[in-house]
């Protein structure tokens, strides 16, 4: 199923595409699957400003934690959630549900980033 999904993904338009029509992706959707919570105050900035309270979450989350050389700053690069979505095997609930986080963590975090292909800002 997660196979199905991935080849459905239009990442230029963030959604899903089925033969009924596109799919997107909501805040809920998200908040379901990884388990967070809804209410309560907004989070507007870094919430995890050492090292081993990423490290902590990240072995709740997904049974292993980065090396430092796997961060900045308080941020996980990219290629660590790629390369642990590569290695997990969906043989259970578990892992299926780890890949998937994996998924929703690397394709937040591609578009979220700035564009290589659009130009920045020009001073005239």
């Amino acid at each position: 199923m997660i196979n199905a999904l991935i080849e459905r993904w239009r990442p230029e338009t963030h959604t899903f595409h089925f033969p009924v029509g596109e799919c997107a992706v909501t805040l809920e959707d998200v908040a379901m699957i990884l388990g967070l919570p809804t209410n309560g105050l907004p989070v507007t900035g870094p919430t995890m400003s050492c090292f081993e309270a990423m490290e902590a979450e990240c072995l709740h989350q997904f049974g292993v934690a980065p090396r430092k050389a796997d961060c900045r700053g308080s941020f996980i690069k990219l290629t660590w959630f790629r390369g642990l979505k590569d290695r997990i095997v969906l043989t259970d609930d578990i892992h299926i549900q780890m890949y998937v986080k994996c998924h929703i963590m690397s394709a937040f975090m591609v578009s979220s980033a700035p564009s290589s292909s659009s130009p920045g800002p020009t001073i005239s």
